[in-house]
């Protein structure tokens, strides 16, 4: 009568070890994945602010006195 709750409690068990196990590496994927993608938002602002200043650069030199 117990037999299909035991079985039941060593499957729900093993999940949780396994799912335990998985994120602890998995863990260091995510902050890889996150680390490249601050990266390339810090290059995308960093070309959007050279390209700002470039803009302001040209559109004051080319404008008519």
């Amino acid at each position: 009568m117990l037999r299909p709750v035991l079985t039941l409690a060593a499957v729900g068990l093993a999940g949780i070890a396994i799912w335990k196990v998985l994120w602890v590496l998995l863990l260091p994927l995510i902050g890889t994945l996150l680390g490249l993608a601050m990266l390339g938002v810090k290059v995308l602002l960093f070309a959007v602010v050279i390209f700002a200043i470039w803009r302001l650069f040209f559109r004051h030199r080319h404008e008519p006195a």
